[in-house]
């Protein structure tokens, strides 16, 4: 094979490969690479095939071979780069990153990468340095403003200084004049709002970005793809929709207009009927049929004028008893008011928001996935101030609503990453058919240090928190379900959702909902 022809293949195949045909161009770099295995662009691009499937130990075998013919070359080295940072291992990530940027300090590609090492090692005016270095490479680059917005952000979580806020304002209102479609820009600008004190944009920005996402065929596709092979989250799905539907259809809450046609209910109710059948095969379903399941049919939300939300509770006892306790545990009753409760009830019952699904049988609602409004966002800055010297200078960060199936285990024992968790029971006492179930466990100890996220806080975890807490006979405290109530608690010991038992019908469901601050 001479050179005229292995040309002429590279350039067949660099086509394929920028069509997304990769198997197809792999092939092509591959039949090179058995004529003449030194090629340095078959060994490159055979790599980032690789590192494309996510095979980043096998991708830098290849990357080095054609580093090798061409240590002076920058996109290999910035390859390499990236294949290190996937693995984690960040410290040879960022030689390489710097590697690239020494051969081409005027390409923003390996500026923005090695800025995102410096983000995952939490050094953040490092990566403000080089994000910024990235930027004056390439202004028209929507994710270098994104990221920095982000690294302010970050930086206002640790010294609470405002000016980081009105930086990253600016940031991602840049990223939005540069790409308009830009919905985590849109989360990430009503997350600043939202911390600036301004609930009325932060709310507007997070109905953009839902707006943005429900219009993006890619993003409904990854919905579907996240649960479409898996009986048991298509069952827990299907069967809120379908009983959440016929429940608004009875009109006992009195609603008008739900848009959704006689057609999707009939074949919601197959569904429904069909995934009951323990030997039923999933793939006779047709997600055709329900592709109307990832649509948000209703979503009138609580009113809200101004009005208090929180009951009247001592809340410097109540603050005096966190403190004093031992983990950091207060139970609350009577969070809300008697209209508050009710509103929120009723927006729970009628809201068709709940379209993430788990294996515990619960389904989750999400801030910019339908949940935000004007009384969410005003109630949770109302427990941040009322309970002041606990929340202290925090924002809150996430916030989210399950509701769970009758009967079932309560989440995996887990942390989250925040330094205080609200939890608060909304259903009514007497759905609950277990008075000793129902409610929460708190362990009195937080993860080691070492300890990433996905190790306290993935379900797969579970068993190996388990066995550390009963080993070391890690004492925790039993909270009781009670309709009304919330446990205030160091986000960071480790907890779970205890076993629960409610009565059989939809608007009797175990609704939790949960605001994390930071």
């Amino acid at each position: 094979m001479n050179q005229a022809t292995i040309t002429n293949l590279l350039n067949k195949a660099l086509k394929l490969h920028h069509q997304a045909q990769h198997d197809d161009a792999d092939k092509i770099y591959k039949s090179i690479l058995e004529i003449d295995r030194d090629n340095f662009d078959a060994n490159h691009l055979h790599g980032c095939i690789l590192s494309q499937k996510e095979k980043h130990k096998e991708a830098l075998i290849y990357f080095f071979k054609a580093l090798k013919k061409k240590q002076d070359n920058y996109e290999v080295n910035n390859n390499i780069g990236i294949a290190y940072k996937n693995l984690n291992n960040l410290e040879r990530s960022e030689k390489f990153f710097l590697a690239a940027i020494n051969i081409d300090d005027t390409n923003y590609k390996a500026l923005f990468n090695c800025a995102n090492v410096y983000i995952k090692t939490k050094d953040f005016n490092k990566s403000i340095n080089f994000l910024v270095k990235s930027i004056n490479c390439n202004n028209n680059f929507a994710e270098s403003h994104q990221r920095l917005g982000e690294t302010y952000q970050q930086k206002f979580k640790l010294d609470k200084n405002i000016k980081h806020l009105a930086s990253s304002k600016l940031c991602f209102e840049k990223s939005l004049m540069i790409d308009p479609a830009y919905a985590d820009s849109c989360i990430s600008l009503a997350i600043t709002m939202l911390w600036l004190g301004q609930i009325d944009e932060a709310d507007e920005y997070f109905k953009r970005a839902l707006k943005l996402n429900h219009s993006n065929d890619d993003y409904i596709s990854s919905y579907f793809n996240s649960f479409q092979n898996d009986k048991t989250l298509l069952k827990t799905l299907v069967k809120h929709e379908f009983e959440q539907i016929t429940f608004i259809d009875s009109d006992k809450d009195g609603i008008r207009n739900m848009k959704f046609s006689s057609d999707y209910y009939t074949k919601l109710k197959i569904a429904y009927s069909d995934l009951q059948d323990p030997e039923y095969n999933i793939d006779r379903l047709n997600l055709q049929d329900i592709k109307s399941i990832s649509k948000i049919l209703y979503n009138k939300p609580p009113i809200y004028s101004g009005n208090k939300l929180l009951g009247n509770n001592n809340f410097a006892d109540l603050q005096s008893k966190y403190f004093s306790s031992n983990p950091e545990i207060l139970v609350v009753d009577d969070l809300l008011t008697k209209e508050a409760l009710e509103q929120l009830q009723r927006f729970c019952r009628s809201a068709n928001i709940f379209k993430y699904p788990y294996h515990n049988g619960y389904v989750g609602a999400f801030l910019s996935k339908g949940l935000s409004n004007k009384f969410i966002l005003h109630l949770t800055d109302q427990i941040r101030q009322s309970f002041g010297e606990i929340f202290n200078n925090l924002r809150l960060t996430q916030a989210w609503i399950f509701k769970y199936d009758s009967k079932s285990k309560g989440i995996n024992i887990h942390a989250d990453q925040a330094a205080v968790n609200v939890n608060f029971w909304i259903t009514q006492s007497e759905a609950n058919l277990n008075s000793q179930n129902g409610g929460l466990t708190v362990w009195n100890r937080v993860p080691p240090k070492d300890w990433s996220f996905e190790d306290y806080n993935y379900v797969d975890s579970s068993p190996k928190i388990e066995k550390i807490l009963k080993d070391n006979d890690v004492p925790k405290v039993n909270i009781e379900y009670k309709e009304n109530r919330a446990v205030i608690f160091n986000s960071k010991l480790f907890h779970a959702t205890d076993n629960y038992e409610f009565k059989d019908n939809y608007a009797d469901k175990r609704v939790n909902i949960t605001f994390l601050y930071e």
